[in-house]
This record gives C-alpha cells, sequence and structure tokens, in this order.
C-alpha cells in the first residue's frame, strides 16, 4: 500500500504537467527609470531631495499555474539620494549638503499574480523581497560655513556605505501578449529599503526609490 502512494502521486504530476496549457517560465529583460531617495533616521540629519536613477536587468519568471509564477532574476541599480547634516571642516562649523550615488546587484524573489488575459492585456500585481550587494559608491559634498560661504568638493569614491541592502518591492502593470511573439510589460514600483544604506549607526539611513519598468518577456 505504502509503494502505491508514491506512484500516485507521480501519476497526479505528470497529469498535471501533460495537460497544462501554460508556458512553464518566461525569461526577458527590463530597463527602468527611477526616482529614489534617502529617510535618515538620525539626530540632526535631514534628506534632501531626491536623486534620479536608473536600472536594468535580467527577468526569470517560472509560472505554476497560469495565472501565479515566482519572479527572479537580477537587476543593476544606478541611483542614490541626498541628505544634509552639521559638519566641521577644517575647524570651520556648518551645514554639508551631501549628494550619493550607489550601484546596486539586487537579486529580487517575488510572487506575481495575473488576471485572465482582457482584450490581449494581462495586469498584474507582484510582492515580495529584495536583495542587493553594493558595487559602488561615491559622494558629492557642498559645504556651507555657519553665516558664511559655500564650497562644492568634486564627486570621490565612498568608503562609508553598506556592502549590503535588504527591501520590500511591491509593484503593479500589465503585459501585452503578442500573438506567436514576445510580451511587452510596463510596470510601476515602489522598493521600500528597511536596512540601513551607511555603515555607521550613527548616520541610519534607508534608501527607497519608484521605478517605471519596461520589459519583453520571450
Amino acid at each position: 500500500m505504502k509503494a502505491k502512494i508514491p506512484l500516485v502521486l507521480l501519476f497526479t504530476i505528470v497529469t498535471f504537467a501533460a495537460n497544462a496549457q501554460f508556458p512553464p517560465y518566461y525569461f526577458g529583460l527590463k530597463a527602468a527609470p527611477q526616482i529614489s531617495w534617502m529617510k535618515p533616521d538620525a539626530d540632526n540629519y535631514t534628506g534632501n531631495g531626491a536623486k534620479m536613477g536608473f536600472a536594468w536587468g535580467f527577468i526569470a519568471e517560472f509560472n505554476f499555474t497560469e495565472n501565479h509564477s515566482i519572479a527572479t532574476g537580477f537587476n543593476m541599480l544606478f541611483n542614490g539620494g541626498k541628505m544634509k547634516f552639521p559638519d566641521v571642516v577644517d575647524s570651520v562649523s556648518g551645514s554639508m549638503a551631501r549628494e550619493y550615488s550607489f550601484k546596486y546587484v539586487e537579486i529580487p524573489l517575488t510572487l506575481k499574480m495575473r488576471t485572465n488575459p482582457i482584450k490581449g492585456m494581462r495586469y498584474f500585481g507582484r510582492i515580495g523581497l529584495g536583495t542587493a550587494f553594493k558595487i559602488g559608491s561615491k559622494k558629492e559634498d557642498e559645504f556651507t560655513q555657519t553665516g558664511g560661504s559655500t564650497e562644492s568638493f568634486p564627486k570621490s569614491n565612498y568608503t562609508e556605505a553598506a556592502v549590503w541592502r535588504e527591501s520590500l518591492i511591491v509593484g503593479l502593470g500589465g503585459e501585452y501578449e503578442m500573438k506567436e511573439g514576445p510580451k511587452l510589460g510596463l510596470e510601476l514600483t515602489f522598493n521600500n529599503g528597511f536596512t540601513n544604506t551607511l555603515k555607521d549607526s550613527d548616520e541610519k539611513s534607508t534608501l527607497s526609490f519608484f521605478e517605471l519598468a519596461f520589459s519583453v518577456l520571450f
């Protein structure tokens, strides 16, 4: 009796796969302009505006039903943010306005849920987590003396950025299914960082961004 159970389970899986009318996976590419910002959580540190960014990446979707899939791949992120904080330069006190530029490799792991086709379109929602690893970081400073002049510094390498970043990913979009061709997608995504972007715990700040992703899936 016990020997029959694995055979029944195997028969069920094979039958389901044989009768499935949907492709088991999709692969594709994406490109996405971004608007990113940093939210400090430290005394005397404030956000100082948003920064335009960009991303491109490889998409891999593994379908387990017609309308549900695990969406992953990798993304190359080029973004950053701006902060303002009190500082001292050459024994002179004042205010530092710093613009950060980061480069990350991000690996998303999300659940994607699609509607049935509506006049050639499928609409979808996506939610999950992203893990990103820093591959580069720079800063550009502008120091204003208390009651005095402003001095700008050229862009330079920034070594105090954290080596990894975790985030919550939430997206909404649609896909146009071409007949016997690729799927063209458009998605608005909110990527909400919840780990410290900077190494120094006294300068805690999270990095978040919106992106509008254009994709093609095969």
